[in-house]
């Protein structure tokens, strides 16, 4: 009984401190290279008054998958 509350407190105690967000508060100006060779800077299109959504999935992530076409 002793050992499954201890392992319970450390998997909680773990839980607690991992974070999945940034601490950033603004976005970090990037260059990078689409499929088809263009190069992208994200400062260029902020300043256009576009919007940007920066998605990052794992390839075999079943729900990402089915998302990306309506992405």
């Amino acid at each position: 009984m002793m050992k499954k509350i201890f392992t319970f407190l450390c998997a909680l105690l773990l839980s607690v401190s991992i974070k999945a967000q940034t601490t950033l508060t603004e976005a970090v100006d990037f260059t990078i290279t689409d499929i088809h060779g263009q190069q992208i800077n994200l400062f260029e299109i902020l300043d256009r008054g576009q919007y940007v959504l920066i998605d990052f999935f794992y390839r075999n992530c079943a729900p990402c998958g089915q998302a990306m076409p309506k992405v």
